[in-house]
């Protein structure tokens, strides 16, 4: 998240849309079906809130583990 404050101090304006469909566009295809729920879902989260869930999500994929714990 420390990007999108970087951008916004240096004069970009990016509405929360915006930074969910740049998070998105960083996401690898593991996170194809949380983004198809999220398309599909009536749910508005913020910036946080998705980042948080994300990581719900990775540790479902990973077994409860991140993937700084996976890769060591």
């Amino acid at each position: 998240m420390g990007f999108f404050a970087e951008a916004e101090d240096n004069g970009a304006k990016l509405d929360v849309n915006t930074q969910i469909e740049i998070v998105f566009k960083s996401l690898t295809k593991e996170f194809a079906g949380f983004r198809a729920t999220y398309n599909f879902g009536d749910k508005v989260l913020t910036l946080t809130q998705l980042i948080k869930e994300l990581q719900s999500y990775e540790l479902m994929l990973n077994g409860s583990k991140s993937v700084q714990e996976k890769q060591t």
